[in-house]
């Protein structure tokens, strides 16, 4: 997932590890579009025929469909082909894993309205010319099923991060919950905040951590649905605290998108916790998360967001 990841189990079971690695390999096989032959790669070439998927996949894509529900459509898996156009082809830690896409004309986005998904019959319609790529619900999803499915396994609790999206389940091993740190996106060595998180999820969405230069101008990943283009916003990252990995992500993006002026509006019209920092550093957070800022210096002890995150 071109990410980092990081798996910490509580009075785990020795296997726990491995097999979280390896349940994580088998979610990337299913949903990268950079991997060939991968769910999501056979969806976006099938040209409008149904294409049988793994239950997984069933449950990315409804999941996919709530998060485009849950933010109004900022959240819009079929922004691939912006994407394309804009220069994001190649996956940044592999530059031979390309996406492509079958000739022709692709709209972008259009929304989930139009994508056909059989649980039934396990199967997957795209329009012909719409393709989709999970971006960040892929990494906070895969993070929510693992972290549960660990505890499931018998561990008291657990914590998987995947590039910073990050779940936690079960208990936590300070009674206040999982402390998690928020970097600072203009001094990534700095923490802006320490969140102490006792369930949900927790993730970020920034203008930096993908970028590339097309022409002599600097672009990033982040497309706004509203104009089919690179997002103009005046937010270089929001984090969001969440009841799910996946719905924190799909947030953090609508939240990003309203820049400066709307975020802390969004975040309490949808009952979240978020913090956001704008492009000259200055930093906006929700009443729960200002106690727990780093800049400057705290002298409180960090709060619990249980209430938070149960809401």
């Amino acid at each position: 997932m071109a990410s980092s990841v990081v798996i910490i189990t509580l009075d785990g079971p020795a296997s726990a590890g491995r097999d979280a690695r390896l349940r994580l390999i088998e979610l990337e096989a299913l949903w990268s579009r950079f991997a060939p032959g991968s769910d999501i790669d056979r969806l976006n070439t099938a040209a409008g025929s149904p294409v049988p998927v793994s239950r997984s996949t069933i449950t990315l894509l409804q999941t996919m469909v709530a998060a485009a529900n849950a933010t109004g459509g900022r959240y819009d898996p079929t922004v691939l082909p912006a994407l394309l156009e804009a220069g994001y082809r190649a996956s940044i830690d592999d530059a031979d894993r390309i996406t492509t896409l079958p000739s022709g004309p692709h709209r972008s986005c259009v929304g989930m309205s139009e994508v056909h998904i059989d649980g039934d019959a396990s199967t997957v319609t795209l329009p012909p010319d719409v393709a989709i790529d999970p971006g960040g619900i892929g990494k906070g999803l895969a993070a929510d099923l693992v972290a549960e499915q660990l505890v499931l396994d018998g561990a008291a609790g657990a914590l998987v991060s995947i590039g910073g999206d990050l779940a936690v389940a079960g208990e936590s091993p300070q009674g206040h919950g999982w402390e998690v740190e928020v970097e600072d996106p203009h001094r990534p060595v700095d923490a802006l905040a320490h969140l102490a998180v006792p369930a949900g999820g927790v993730a970020t969405s920034s203008t930096i951590s993908r970028r590339w230069c097309v022409d002599g101008t600097i672009t990033h990943h982040v497309i706004d649905p509203r104009t089919g283009v690179a997002s103009t916003t005046d937010l270089v990252a929001v984090t969001v605290v969440a009841p799910r990995a996946w719905l924190a992500e799909a947030h953090a993006t609508g939240a990003l998108l309203g820049g400066r002026g709307q975020v802390l509006e969004y975040a309490r019209e949808h009952r979240l916790e978020a913090l956001a920092v704008d492009v000259e550093g200055r930093v906006l957070t929700t009443d729960g998360l200002e106690p727990t800022l780093t800049r400057p210096t705290l002298s409180r002890p960090i709060p619990s967001l249980r209430e938070k995150v149960r809401s």
